[in-house]
């Protein structure tokens, strides 16, 4: 199994749910809704606090493997959108200190990043709605943005394989075309569109409504590696979600 892909030109996939781009030194995550545990609580369910111990050493294992100038976080940084949580606070402050240690942080605003700036602004990082980099335009995937080549986010896209018996598993996965990447969400906590068995009105980003989702291929990250799963038209031909492990 490999560990990259090249999806575009100096653009690769990795199996540790970031975009690698060699050629200017930056790595690019996204979605990792820090903070998530303490929406949670507030509503009612009893979620203990880890998702930034895996956060941290994810991130730590990216900087060590790849050494990065730029990292750039396509939106979702915190969760909650109504303001600052205290666990929030903490979070992003932790992981901003860490990252502004290593180079140079963009942070691409999310729809739960209403009050991130409060805080980013404290570690003199700024915030833009969309980031061009090489001719490629970043941006969350919330709006409507547009641009020849883009790199999204939002949709938290993943694939569901059942077997038989009816038991699970669930993969995040790239979803990509000649003109646009759909990133995996970095938390291990937030669930997504599954395109193994979506529809066209069940994609959240209004870009991809546009779009014939059935023509992207899928990338799944899995324990191994990354899988090529063809696109996503012909797994829903194959039925991989309902037969394919056993």
């Amino acid at each position: 199994m490999k560990s990259e892909v090249k999806i575009w030109d100096g653009v690769f996939a990795t199996d540790s749910y970031c975009l690698h781009m060699p050629a200017q030194n930056a790595i690019i995550i996204a979605d990792l809704h820090l903070g998530y545990e303490g929406v949670l609580r507030m509503e009612g369910v009893a979620m203990p606090r880890y998702q930034e111990k895996v956060i941290m050493e994810k991130l730590s294992s990216i900087i060590k493997k790849y050494g990065p100038e730029k990292v750039i976080v396509n939106g979702d940084f915190k969760h909650n959108f109504g303001r600052n949580l205290k666990q929030e606070w903490q979070e992003v402050s932790n992981v901003l200190k860490f990252l502004c240690k290593k180079g140079d942080v963009v942070l691409i605003r999310g729809n739960h990043d209403n009050f991130l700036k409060t805080i980013a602004s404290k570690f003199d990082v700024t915030m833009a709605d969309k980031y061009n980099i090489k001719g490629i335009t970043i941006a969350h995937g919330h709006k409507d943005v547009r641009g020849k080549k883009m790199i999204i986010a939002h949709e938290h896209p993943s694939i569901k394989l059942r077997d038989r018996v009816g038991a699970t598993l669930s993969l995040p996965c790239y979803l990509f075309s000649d003109e646009i990447i759909v990133m995996p969400a970095f938390s291990p906590l937030a669930s997504g569109t599954d395109v193994s068995s979506a529809d066209a009105g069940d994609y959240l980003s209004p870009i991809l409504k546009k779009h014939d989702m059935d023509k992207f291929r899928v990338l799944a990250i899995s324990e191994a590696g990354l899988l090529d799963f063809s696109t996503v038209g012909n797994m829903k031909k194959a039925d991989y979600h309902r037969n394919s492990f056993r």
